[in-house]
């Protein structure tokens, strides 16, 4: 990357973590009136509050949550940005999978609502380790007790991490440092093959707006790899697995693309509009030849978390948005699902609008909690 592509693509990042925490206080809200009553001026960075949404105006989900926080959204974005800056920038599923239960499964730090996809792919990896873990007790090893103890340990911690040739790579490794090298191979590779299965993805069968909310950082760091749409299905699937959620996996990435090749706004949203299935490309464009505000555009697709009503939303605001702050507090006072869409727009308008006063207000950065630590695995992901 030259570096105006660089600091695109940081500012991609940041932009959807900044768009995400400004929007959680009125998450879910689906009374457009309500919010424009309670913060006419500035809905952003809101204390969730559960007297705000009084009269089945809404879903109050974050009750557990403080202004400047992410919404569960955002933790999802957050556990790819850790995994792809621990892994020098490269996506890796394995490893992005394991981070993703560590984080929100049993004994995890996330504290927050968990959305149903979220956990249908906790039940699936738990089911699936149960299984290969009952697989491996069947494979028999002759040699020291000890010896197989020790494989079983090395290879179990590595099969998180790695695949294919860069897994046999490793257990070749272990197995060489034991006294009886061709057995532990063998051992090593059985075991694999128990733990890693058929690759199979453990993502709920779901086409709501998670499939596309970690995809900002993998985009910024694989912008220019030939490769992307493979790690973006990938991304997707781990959560996502339906074919019309890495439909909408690749509007997002070619969108995202575009603008952090520094496109006009309007050739981002054609490239990302082509890159969908004509149904897909159908509705976006009927969305885009709406010549009307930003909330009658979501009413009338929804204001629910479907991808479908979620991306022609926020096509529809990148469309007229003339700075960072306008499309953010358009999407907010559009209701419903506005965290589901909040991270992609932010993403875009904060690569598009990368300079001066149209872009990320310095404020807004500051109010985002542990922004600190965000920003920091930001920079790790582009060193010089």
């Amino acid at each position: 990357m030259n570096s105006e592509q660089q600091k695109r693509a940081k500012n991609c990042i940041l932009g959807a973590f900044v768009a995400d925490a400004a929007t959680m206080g009125f998450h879910w809200m689906y009374s457009q009136r309500r919010i424009s009553e309670l913060a006419p001026d500035q809905p952003e960075f809101r204390q969730p509050d559960e007297e705000d949404y009084d009269g089945n105006v809404g879903y109050f989900a974050h009750g557990k949550k403080r202004a400047g926080e992410l919404s569960q959204y955002g933790e999802q974005m957050q556990v790819m940005l850790t995994s792809l800056a621990e892994n020098d920038g490269h996506y890796n599923k394995q490893h992005y999978q394991e981070q993703f239960r560590l984080h929100f499964g049993y004994g995890g730090d996330f504290r927050g609502y968990i959305d149903r996809p979220t956990r249908q792919t906790l039940d699936r990896i738990y089911r699936d380790e149960s299984d290969a873990l009952d697989a491996v007790n069947l494979i028999p090893f002759s040699g020291d007790a000890a010896i197989q103890q020790g494989m079983l340990t090395k290879v179990l911690a590595a099969a998180k991490r790695f695949s294919g040739e860069r897994l046999r790579d490793q257990i070749e490794v272990y197995a060489s440092a034991t006294a009886v090298p061709e057995q532990s191979l063998e051992y090593g590779l059985a075991l694999a093959d128990a733990l890693v299965g058929s690759e199979e993805f453990p993502g709920a069968i779901d086409e709501q707006l998670p499939a596309i909310s970690k995809l900002p950082p993998l985009i910024a760091c694989h912008v220019d790899d030939p490769h992307l749409e493979v790690l973006c299905s990938s991304a997707v699937r781990v959560t996502n697995n339906a074919p019309r959620a890495v439909d909408f996996g690749m509007v997002s990435a070619q969108l995202l693309k575009a603008a952090i090749q520094g496109e006009p706004m309007s050739s981002a949203i054609a490239k990302g509009v082509a890159a969908g299935t004509t149904e897909t490309q159908q509705l976006l464009n009927r969305a885009l030849s709406m010549d009307v505000p930003v909330r009658e555009v979501t009413r009338e697709f929804g204001l629910h978390c479907d991808l479908g009503s979620g991306t022609a939303s926020l096509l529809a605001n990148l469309k007229t948005a003339s700075s960072f702050v306008d499309a953010i507090r358009q999407n907010l006072y559009a209701g419903g699902d506005n965290c589901g869409r909040a991270i992609v727009l932010g993403a875009v308008c904060g690569a598009h609008f990368d300079a001066g006063s149209d872009g990320i207000p310095e404020a807004w950065v500051s109010n985002l909690a542990d922004g600190n630590q965000i920003q920091s695995d930001i920079d790790r992901l582009f060193v010089n």
